[in-house]
């Protein structure tokens, strides 16, 4: 029998793939290349680049993703409103640059190029939102390709330094800009619609901002207690981390428009949970046995015996993707519910939660114990969410 799978779906597991490959896979390769030392203050400054760039972003690409879902007319509206607001904070990069130059002890050169492709890969994340809320993934899926593959292209070429790297980086994210930009001019037509209220922003902004700091904080914390070595030892295993949490960011991407546009708790929108659920479900159970079964044999494959400390980090890592897995499917829950600032005091209290734990572990336990932070924090978190989800549902099904 064949399986109905829609074009688009396939569309947007294949971009989604694209997007999280193209760096993750860069970033592999890198490593693979360079002594641990080496790549871990490269993936330090990413890491400082993304938090600095994004956090302007925080939250909306997640609110076009549910207003254009719910009021597909307004999204040009809506786009130009997350535009201006992340417009206004442009002078954020100019900061991360003295912040960057004060973190590195040594003084080295920073890589400059690193913070501008993050800037314009934020204004890219905006776009593609929009796209995806309207259903039309193939404006995108094909400069996705393109951008992610020039990243990996600059991961291979022998002899680029940060510097060149982050050059590419850059050109790639200039390009997506360009072009999605001249697309969603022609793909959304100008309405009547009102520009987007900052109020109805804000619980998007709060629950989002907490994630990226959320994101990026681990590897900031392991090279600031441990120094670089071990900053590249621990973002081995946590780009394999990420590249494997595709499955759950892809399915957001899918099912949180999807959930916004049906009335919640009618048939179909439960259909949609319960598929959203068995997905996640085998995403967490496939990497789990993954990374704790094949962890060690991952990182001799992937990186060499230089990086073998890794493996017990690896192995932690799959219990926390599965934790992830679960929580994801609550908080998209929580969206669709238009419980968002359910999802902020969530996630502002596992940034918490876990700055607490890492704190604590990262001086002895190092990159294992950052991980292990993860993992511990996200078992309140889960819980604080399902009561919130159990408080929202219909009385009816309470009671019965």
């Amino acid at each position: 029998m064949k399986l109905p799978i829609p074009r688009d779906a396939i569309l947007l597991a294949l971009s989604q793939a694209a997007r999280v490959l193209g760096p993750g896979l860069a970033m592999v390769v890198l490593a693979a290349k360079w002594e641990p030392e080496t790549f871990g203050e490269f993936a330090s400054h990413f890491a400082l680049a993304s938090l600095v760039a994004f956090l302007p972003a925080a939250g909306l690409s997640a609110f076009i993703l549910d207003r254009g879902g719910r009021e597909p007319a307004s999204l040009r509206a809506t786009l130009r409103s997350c535009d201006r607001l992340l417009a206004a904070t442009l002078a954020l990069p100019l900061l991360a640059g003295l912040i960057a130059f004060a973190f590195d002890s040594d003084r080295t050169t920073i890589p400059v190029t690193l913070y501008i492709a993050m800037t314009l890969a934020a204004f890219v994340e905006l776009r593609v939102s929009a796209f995806r809320a309207t259903k039309q993934e193939k404006q995108v899926f094909p400069f996705i390709l393109i951008a992610n593959g020039i990243i990996i292209l600059a991961a291979l070429l022998p002899g680029l330094d940060s510097w060149a790297v982050g050059l590419f980086w850059a050109m790639a994210r200039g390009f997506q800009l360009v072009v999605l930009t001249i697309r969603a001019g022609k793909a959304f037509p100008q309405t009547e619609a009102r520009l987007a209220q900052t109020a109805a922003i804000l619980p998007f902004i709060a629950s989002q901002s907490a994630g990226v700091f959320y994101t990026h904080l681990d590897t900031l914390l392991v090279r600031a207690f441990l120094g670089e070595a071990a900053a590249g030892l621990y973002n081995a295993a946590l780009r394999l981390l990420q590249l494997a949490s595709m499955a759950a960011q892809t399915l957001s991407q899918w099912f949180q428009p999807r959930l916004a546009a049906q009335e919640p708790d009618s048939a179909g929108w439960l259909r949609q949970r319960r598929i959203l659920r068995l997905l996640l479900a085998v995403s967490a159970v496939g990497g789990l046995l993954a990374f704790t079964l094949l962890g060690g044999f991952i990182i001799r494959l992937l990186y060499g015996e230089a990086y073998a400390e890794a493996a017990p980090i690896l192995f932690l890592a799959g219990f926390v993707l599965a934790a992830r897995c679960f929580v994801a499917g609550q908080w998209m829950e929580l969206t669709a519910r238009q419980l968002e600032s359910h999802r902020a005091r969530d996630s502002w209290l596992l940034l918490a939660v876990f700055a607490a734990i890492a704190w604590l572990l990262a001086p002895a336990q190092g990159g294992s114990g950052v991980m292990l932070a993860h993992l511990l924090a996200l078992a309140p978190i889960a819980a604080f969410s399902a009561r919130s989800l159990a408080r929202a549902a219909p009385r009816s099904k309470r009671l019965n």
